[in-house]
């Protein structure tokens, strides 16, 4: 996700142990700033024996790290972390991320009443985690505060890509598999996936055309289990990928 002052945050999970670590990079350069930030102490402390983490948003020059519920995937908890002094600015264990709007952050903590679950929603200040407003139980207002909502995309100006459907013309589809893409101004950016051949697993090929001339591809993945779909997008003129799943590639078209 990027942030202000073009930055980019990214999370790198390691499968064997589910352990989180954030790292932050200056994009004119691919420098870091912030390497391997890890809150799985802080989260263990305040959620039990879960420690896992994800990055949930960033706003401004802050993002915002969740974890997660007891024995569920839904998240809980707001760590707010600024990454140039590397350190948490504000913290909301028992907030529950909803949506960004204009004037701030939409969240609920989660709770109970005569054994019936319940949700008290509130708005955050996105910089010093305070309340703004508290909308309680009003679930009608906090549904229409969310219909306000400002998605990651319009906040961070990024195109993310779509399903190419089976019947539309490009140069870029050949034989069997399914292609996602993204059309943006004479440019067409496709990765096609395949099962890879003689064996278990699939493979992804990334082409960029340029008002259907091929200007540039690579492979994307290669063998892995399941189809590598949305790892890459679009910001201004340059194109964003992760290369076998683990290496951030970024390509000015």
């Amino acid at each position: 996700m990027f942030l202000e002052s073009d930055l980019l945050v990214c999370e790198n999970r390691l499968r064997e142990t589910g352990k989180t670590f954030f790292t932050c990079l200056e994009l004119g350069a691919g420098k870091e700033i912030l390497k391997d930030f890890s809150l799985d102490d802080r989260i263990r402390g305040m959620m039990g024996g879960n420690s896992m983490t994800g990055l949930e948003t960033t706003r401004g020059t802050l993002f915002y790290i969740h974890g997660y519920q007891a024995n569920s995937p839904e998240h809980r908890g707001l760590w707010a972390v600024d990454p140039l002094e590397a350190e948490v600015i504000w913290a909301r264990p028992e907030a529950v991320f909803v949506a960004n709007l204009r004037g701030g952050m939409l969240v609920y903590a989660a709770g109970s009443f005569a054994g019936f679950p319940e949700r008290s929603y509130f708005m955050l200040d996105t910089e010093s985690g305070e309340v703004l407003d508290t909308i309680g139980e009003d679930a009608a207002r906090a549904n229409s505060l969310r219909r306000e909502s400002l998605s990651d995309e319009e906040l961070q100006q990024v195109v993310l890509p779509e399903v190419m459907s089976p019947d539309r013309s490009s140069p870029s589809l050949s034989g069997e598999g399914f292609s996602e893409y993204i059309e943006q101004e004479g440019l067409l950016i496709t990765v096609i996936h395949m099962p890879t051949k003689g064996s278990e697993g699939f493979e992804a090929t990334i082409r960029v055309y340029h008002n259907d001339t091929k200007v540039y591809e690579d492979v994307l993945a290669r063998g892995t289990a399941v189809p590598c779909v949305n790892y890459f997008l679009l910001r201004d003129v340059t194109l964003y990928y992760i290369r076998n799943m683990n290496e951030l590639t970024a390509v000015r078209l």
